[in-house]
């Protein structure tokens, strides 16, 4: 428990030899401390019998020679005892207690029994009871104390002087040092334990330089290459040779990583590389030959989410499948991979700039053959953006610039491909810029109306007129409804502009009924707006705060946003027709309406696109087209507006045909409120 600890925060390389030098330090000190204690148990006892014999030599010494007379050979002993360097004092006394001999001479004529309390004064009663049993107990040669670290030794010794009895008795004393002896003990042990632990230490560092070429390294090479793994880096192998378990390790390691980068670089459904693989192998691409031309080809199918809804997600993976298998069929060599959804992405390099349009019209045949799933035969159709590009090229860039070309393809009609350049750089960075700017138009007031008349045919008269939208910024200048209603409805702002644009319009109603003109105005609604959970309730609320009549205002809806969400368009189309409102289809036959869901619209007037009288009478297709557009419309009790209507054949073209309405360029352009409140207000008639 305690090493698994340990590797929560360690290496193994460190714990190891950690370990084992933990394991080395422990059993030295406990062997050193046995050993020590052991020692100097034996030297103790080996001091003792020493002390005891010294003392008793000396003893049989002494009083041999004091019978001689031959004293100084006594104190030479004396001498010779006191330089071993581990006793302290030696002196012998007189029978009446002075000190005769001393291996300090301060203490020579001193009474022994003071300098006993100086040198032991917690052995002074131990020391005085021995001299006293040797008075009581013959035959005692010696006697030793062990006490207080020292060793004393007792000796009686037998003084022959004038006066007194042949047999008087001084004594021997010889004080040694212990601490002095375990201290040294304790040094032997150390420098022997160092020697023998010295010499392990250095086998242990041999073994172990050994362990960590052969297996260390092993180790270490299989965890800088997880940590690098660990961090993304999935091209990381690591390269082991041999039959251990370590090559089994990284053998399974690289298996995983196998696995884990065809996982996360290729795409589940398709089996062509996803977005992470086609960033990955761009990248290596471009770094391998940075000089080369770069084309990067984004691929989006047309419509797919209508297969989607209509026959279900399993037959769109199936159609996605079979799509990617024949573009990499197509695209032989070259880096084929799926963005996402139902976006493709194909890449290559060459030497020499191509003309690419060849190879993409080619391309778009052989992909748009029909794709059989069971029993149906799926029309497969796409549009391209291209880059091409040398200098600065990276995978970020390249795939901005193609989907800005997408971008611009979709917008143009899809079925095509778009290579992007210089001039599509400007429209984008200009539609950025006017992004920016519509943020702040609103409140800044960029925004203004005119007003364009509609005039029915019979009459020459001013039926209603159109309220349209304009735009004037300080910076950008004068901005195309063409271009800046697009950006609002990406961006959403569609909704709040729409709302501004019938407040202000049903307020100059107001004003041109004070002024005693009476005219309702068509506004186009955006689909954004319309389908807005609280549109209805905000008409309502614009419609009570100016004071006018709901039948003053007249909303458009254009023919192919009315048919993205059919059932809620009628649903709220009638809420607004039960108040009073007006309903026009707006460019009619520019979209796919069903006739099914026009007849259940409660629309009063279908306005025909200018792209059909804009060729009248000219074209004949058109003339048919406009003539079963104005017929239709009367059997459903529709009335029908024509727009773009700029020359006199035009015009009486559409009165031939029974058209009941019409407006344009003929009669009047866009103008303020101010000018068309003058034509109102004078009756203008417009003569065909």
């Amino acid at each position: 428990m305690f090493l698994d600890r340990l590797l929560l925060y360690f290496p193994i390389r460190v714990v190891f030899p950690a370990f084992i030098l933990l394991v080395f330090g422990v059993a030295g000190l406990y062997s050193g401390y046995f050993e020590v204690k052991d020692l100097f148990s034996r030297l103790k006892k080996e001091k003792l019998e020493y002390v005891c014999k010294t003392a008793s030599d000396f003893q049989e010494m002494a009083e041999f020679l004091a019978w001689k007379n031959s004293l100084e050979i006594v104190e030479r002993k004396l001498i010779n005892i006191s330089a071993d360097p581990y006793v302290d004092v030696v002196f012998v006394s007189n029978p009446s207690g002075k000190i005769v001999l001393s291996s300090k001479r301060k203490y020579i004529g001193k009474d022994y029994r003071k300098v006993l309390k100086k040198e032991l004064p917690l052995s002074y009663k131990k020391v005085s009871s021995v001299v006293r049993s040797f008075y009581q107990k013959a035959g005692i040669f010696c006697s030793a104390i062990e006490n207080e670290g020292k060793i004393v030794a007792v000796s009686p010794i037998l003084f022959y002087e004038k006066g007194l009895r042949n047999a008087s008795i001084g004594f021997f004393y010889m004080q040694y040092n212990l601490i002095g002896i375990e201290k040294q003990s304790k040094k032997w042990v150390i420098l022997k334990l160092t020697k023998l632990y010295g010499i392990l230490l250095f086998l242990f560092v041999l073994i172990y330089t050994g362990f960590n070429k052969l297996i260390g390294e092993r180790i270490n090479t299989i965890v800088q290459a997880t940590k690098k793994i660990a961090k993304g880096n999935i091209d990381i192998r690591i390269k082991l040779k041999g039959r251990d378990e370590f090559s089994l390790i990284a053998s399974v390691i690289n298996d995983l990583v196998d696995r884990l980068s065809r996982y996360i670089s290729y795409d589940y459904l398709t089996g062509i590389l996803n977005r992470f693989g086609l960033e990955k192998e761009i990248k290596k691409a471009l770094k391998r030959h940075p000089d080369l031309w770069n084309v990067f080809i984004l691929i989006d199918l047309d419509n797919f989410k209508d297969v989607n809804d209509t026959f279900g997600h399993d037959v769109g993976d199936k159609l996605l499948k079979k799509f990617a298998r024949r573009l990499k069929e197509v695209a032989t060599g070259k880096t084929v991979g799926r963005l996402g959804g139902d976006e493709f992405v194909v890449f290559f390099q060459t030497e020499e700039k191509i003309e690419i349009e060849n190879m993409l019209k080619l391309w778009m045949k052989e992909l748009t053959a029909g794709i059989v799933l069971g029993e149906r035969v799926f029309e497969v159709s796409f549009t391209c953006g291209v880059s091409i590009k040398k200098e600065d090229s990276t995978f970020y860039q390249l795939l901005k610039e193609s989907d800005i070309a997408l971008y611009y393809g979709k917008k143009k009609g899809k079925r095509l491909f778009i290579i992007f350049n210089d001039e599509i750089r400007i429209k984008e960075e200009r539609r950025i810029k006017l992004t920016e700017v519509l943020k702040n138009s609103l409140e800044k007031r960029e925004f203004y109306i005119v007003y364009q008349p509609i005039v029915e045919l019979n009459t020459g008269k001013i039926f209603s007129i159109e309220a349209l939208l304009r735009m004037k910024n300080e910076e950008i200048g004068e901005v195309s409804p063409a271009e800046f209603i697009p950006v609002l409805e990406e961006t959403g702002m569609i909704k709040d502009v729409g709302y501004w644009v019938i407040k202000e319009v049903a307020k100059d109603i107001k004003e041109f009924q004070q002024k005693n003109v009476n005219i309702n105005a068509s506004i186009n609604v955006d689909i954004q707006q319309l389908l807005d959970k609280d549109f209805v309730k905000t008409v309502k609320s614009i419609i009570e705060e100016t004071g006018i009549s709901p039948r003053n205002l007249k909303f458009e809806i254009t023919e192919s946003e009315a048919m993205k969400f059919p059932e809620l368009t009628i649903s709220v189309l009638k809420e607004l027709s039960s108040m009073g409102l007006q309903i026009s289809i707006d460019d009619f036959g520019t979209g796919y309406s069903s006739l099914s869901y026009l007849k259940m619209m409660p629309v009063s007037y279908i306005k025909i696109d200018r792209s059909f009288v804009s060729n009248i009478p000219s074209s004949r297709e058109d003339n048919i087209l406009v003539m079963t557009i104005v017929n239709l419309a009367k059997s459903f009790g529709f009335k029908t507006i024509a727009e773009g209507v700029e020359e006199k054949i035009q015009l009486l073209f559409l009165q031939e045909i029974g058209c009941d309405y019409v407006q344009g360029y003929f009669f009047s352009r866009p103008v303020s409120k101010q000018e068309i409140l003058v034509m109102l207000k004078e009756s203008k008639k417009f003569q065909a």
